[in-house]
């Protein structure tokens, strides 16, 4: 169940009897037939009957599978954050260092600085 509703109703056990109040219940129950009703009574400290209605939403079978497939991806998620996390704290910091470097390289090797980039095109002023 995803979300709950609550309604309360409040009753004097002065004026009202035990049967009145299930004959009230009953009614509110036929008004809201396509929701699943838990409903609790109690009596407080003042005398007033406390009737709570707890509407439960009904769960469709692709919520839960939605709800599953996202479950496993954040475990996936995590799992791969672990292991990140343990190659980072294995290496050294002179070998995270390299890395870094090593990254940097790879990422303008293809560039060559200090050289122009041949257009073939000659455009005077």
């Amino acid at each position: 169940m995803l979300k709950q509703r609550v309604v309360e109703n409040y009753f004097d056990s002065k004026i009202y009897s035990n049967q009145e109040i299930i004959q009230s219940i009953e009614e509110t129950k036929k008004e809201y037939s396509k929701k699943i009703v838990d409903v609790d009574i109690n009596l407080n400290e003042f005398g007033v009957y406390v009737v709570t209605y707890y509407f439960k939403n009904q769960d469709n079978i692709f919520q839960k599978i939605f709800i599953k497939i996202k479950q496993r991806k954040r475990k996936n998620k995590t799992v791969l954050l672990q292991e990140k996390s343990l190659e980072r704290e294995k290496m050294t910091r002179e070998e995270r260092k390299q890395e870094k470097v090593r990254k940097r390289m790879e990422k303008y090797s293809g560039n060559k600085y200090g050289v122009y980039k041949q257009t073939r095109t000659f455009k005077p002023y």
